[in-house]
């Protein structure tokens, strides 16, 4: 007997409000099957010429993340 074959989805982006990051995980949810795995990371970018400017403060991002794991043949239903 074979081992069962699973299926991998994962969604992600970055977006600029945390409630917008809570919105894109509440309307993927479904499509990750029962047990996701959800995280959500404030991130913030520079260029080498904001770091040499002592005052600036970098837009904050969050980046997103909703995965999850179902069966094949749970997948394809």
């Amino acid at each position: 007997m074979s081992a069962p074959i699973e299926v991998t989805t994962k969604y992600a982006t970055s977006v600029d409000e945390l409630a917008d990051a809570w919105a894109f995980v509440m309307a993927r949810l479904d499509a990750v099957g029962p047990d996701p795995r959800i995280t959500i990371s404030p991130i913030w970018t520079y260029s080498s010429d904001e770091i040499s400017n002592p005052g600036y403060r970098a837009p904050r991002r969050f980046e997103v993340c909703v995965e999850g794991m179902v069966h094949e043949s749970e997948a394809r239903a």
